[in-house]
């Protein structure tokens, strides 16, 4: 029987007639078969557990194609049921819809469960007998780019490796989103080719799922270099190569109805980067992000001071009595904006969801004198809280809470977890306070958070921190709205939104910042913790206004500043890891050189801080700087003027010198350089200079 085709201009993609699965996915620019070991081709798997086997899982590929629609662009495949395994039959129907797009293919599947039985997972599309992208000369060149904020670059097609290793038969990498991946798309490049493929799910609705690869028929754990089968491991009759999916958790209920998100597989050129850019444009036409110049977080705040006012073990390190000495050690350090953290009843990561002041801390009425006492000396302050989190060890939880909790399918309750800080025995984990995970898609939960919160904006808050924002995969208490895979995800985002429009009619100007790199979040602030050490971020790379901040905690850490400002970081000012102000004595050198840091970026913000951080960069070096192993190197640009401003930090104990020869599209006349504790001067291009261990210097276009 001739194979079901479907193809345009930029691909073609064969289905099996008898099954359909996926046979051959060709690309006509670049002259690529992906399929390139189509005894492994595939196409959908489903999970129908029973009581006394949860692991009931459907193959798509055992099961008879039944239907066929078909035009230019569009095909439907079905499978009408029973469907069909080991275990019996399945009154259940799959329907698999295939359209080109220009130089897209998109997949969506669709499941009738007729049967008593959930739906608890769906596999598609599954893509089996990759080998990587061109030739047998190239293609184990080929790398994966996956989508956590950090971005995570492997070369499976030489060492594949595994996350997994219990219970399946294949070595298999397992990637879910929206936690740890930040963004839901991979890419697989071959930089020698320059080209890449590019899968994704785009999907509107904010649910769990991910992405896996497994390797048939297994690896060689342990060797140098490759643990691909090697030639005359296997027999001609053995198949080898990668097979990738996505997944989704719907746990559809007897007689529902499964609508899959829409996966996209589209080859381009160049890498991940143009990856990057096909996603971006895909999120913003759907989602609006923030606009980074109309919330003060985004726009003023370069850095903040952080200190936990009690500790959970009642270490107390600062009162509300002493907020304005705190907040005038920040800004006589040029950091207008602070962050209040453990100043609840129960301190810092206790007694959690009681949001308001710990009477050894203060009162009310002080909490807000403080707040006030901060304005009058124009500098702003955000309080330290959580959405999800609840102190097992309180009346509250108890009584009520321990309702709310996030339960898994047999009604447990599965994601307590801590953290200590005030005696060793906590910081080892052993003492410190339990603290359970409600779920935010539990109305009552999102009424708590929000009734706290307005509060705050009341008494004069400029803002919140939303620690700990990454929901739970899945939750299944009965009282959560959505399914199990959307609950807490969609539930978020609500009790977001609402916080914000709650205490924006209070404060026009209220602001968020959350620790959590997922770009849903995008829609509510762009402002974040947690930058990564020592690598550029894949999610600041797609959407540039992101803004992840460098926690700098002890009193010698000058590359965590340097580094803030050469990739445009915020920098999260915390002495003695959070327990002083920056008038420490211990921090008063480093207190000092951020002073520094916070003119001149003050000076420059437009461009070092609100400008684009260009990757790769385009300048002219020269000398020892160009191959020193401590060298490090920003370029950005102003987006409104064009200006562009270049940072070279040397991060090692020696002096570096370097020749500047300028840009790439300015390589002459002059530039501004700007430099810690010296003033501003203008030097002719090329600029040659001798910078110091750990500091570094700003060349700016005139």
């Amino acid at each position: 029987m001739m194979a079901i085709r479907l193809e345009n201009d930029f691909c073609g993609i064969d289905f099996d007639p008898v099954n359909g699965a996926v046979t051959s996915l060709f690309d006509k620019a670049g002259g690529i078969e992906l399929i390139a070991e189509p005894r492994l081709a595939d196409n959908f798997r489903l999970l129908l557990p029973l009581p006394d086997l949860h692991g009931n899982y459907v193959e798509g590929k055992e099961q008879r194609l039944t239907h066929v629609e078909e035009d230019e662009a569009h095909l439907t495949l079905r499978w009408d049921g029973p469907l069909t395994n080991a275990r019996g039959d399945y009154d259940v129907s799959v329907t698999m819809t295939i359209v080109l797009s220009a130089p897209a293919v998109t997949f969506r599947l669709e499941v009738e469960n007729r049967t008593d039985l959930e739906l608890a997972e769906a596999w598609y599309p599954i893509l089996g007998g990759l080998l990587g992208l061109g030739d047998e000369r190239v293609r184990r060149d080929t790398c994966l780019m996956v989508a956590n904020d950090l971005g995570d670059e492997r070369n499976v097609f030489r060492r594949f490796g595994a996350t997994n290793e219990l219970g399946t038969p294949l070595p298999e990498w397992l990637f879910t989103y929206p936690t740890p991946l930040s963004m839901p798309w991979c890419d697989l490049f071959n930089r020698r080719l320059g080209r890449g493929l590019y899968f994704a799910s785009h999907d509107t609705l904010a649910r769990f799922k991910g992405v896996r690869l497994a390797l048939y028929p297994g690896s060689g754990r342990g060797r140098v270099n490759d643990d691909w089968p090697r030639p005359g491991e296997v027999d001609a009759a053995t198949p080898v190569g990668v097979i990738a999916n996505w997944f989704h958790f719907p746990y559809t209920p007897p007689g529902g109805r499964f609508d899959g998100s829409t996966i996209v597989v589209q080859f381009h050129d160049g890498d991940w980067r143009q990856a990057a850019a096909v996603y971006r444009e895909w999120f913003t036409s759907r989602f609006p992000l923030v606009d980074p110049r109309k919330s003060w977080m985004r726009r003023d705040m370069t850095a903040f001071q952080d200190t936990m006012f009690m500790l959970p073990e009642g270490n107390v390190t600062v009162t509300f009595s002493e907020i304005p000495r705190w907040a005038r050690d920040a800004r006589n350090h040029g950091v207008r904006h602070v962050l209040i953290s453990g100043w609840n009843v129960g301190g810092h990561d206790g007694g959690y969801p009681q949001y308001e002041p710990d009477p050894r801390l203060g009162t009310w009425e002080e909490l807000e004198t403080g707040i006030r006492a901060c304005h009058e000396m124009d500098v702003k302050v955000f309080l330290f809280v959580n959405i999800h989190p609840a102190d097992t060890a309180i009346d509250w939880y108890k009584n009520e809470l321990h309702r709310y909790a996030v339960l898994n399918p047999w009604g447990d309750r599965t994601a307590a977890t801590g953290w200590g800080m005030g005696t060793l025995g906590a910081r080892l984990g052993l003492t410190h306070p339990t603290l359970e995970r409600m779920g935010a898609g539990v109305p009552q939960v999102r009424d708590i958070f929000v009734r706290q919160m307005r509060r705050l904006a009341e008494i004069g808050a400029d803002g919140v921190h939303i620690d700990k924002c990454h929901p739970f995969g899945l939750d299944f208490n009965p009282l959560a709205e959505g399914g199990p895979d959307r609950a807490d995800w969609e539930g978020t985002l609500r009790c977001v939104e609402t916080m914000l429009d709650t205490c924006r009619e209070v404060n026009p100007e209220f602001s968020l910042s959350a620790e959590s790199a997922w770009d849903r979040i995008l829609s509510y602030t762009d402002v974040t913790w947690w930058a990564p050490i020592d690598r550029p971020s894949l999610m600041k790379f797609t959407f540039p206004q992101w803004l992840p901040a460098r926690a700098v905690n002890q009193p010698f850490a000058y590359n965590v500043v340097n580094e803030a400002v050469y990739r445009g970081w915020g920098l999260l000012v915390g002495p003695g890891n959070y327990t002083a102000s920056m008038a420490d004595p211990l921090f008063a050198p480093l207190a000092a050189y951020i002073k520094e840091v916070q003119r001149i970026r003050q000076e420059l913000k437009d461009t070092l801080f609100l400008g684009e951080l260009l990757d790769p960069p385009s300048v002219l070096i020269e000398g020892p700087f160009a191959g020193s192993e401590y060298a490090r190197l920003g370029l950005f640009r102003n987006s409104e003027t064009g200006q562009c401003a270049c940072v070279l930090a040397n991060l090692g104990d020696e002096p570096l010198e370097t020749v500047f020869g300028g840009f790439d599209a300015n390589a002459s006349g002059c530039v501004y350089v700007y430099q810690p504790f010296e003033p501003r001067r203008e030097v002719k291009l090329p600029f040659t200079t001798k910078m110091a261990p750990e500091r570094f210097v700003v060349l700016v276009e005139r």
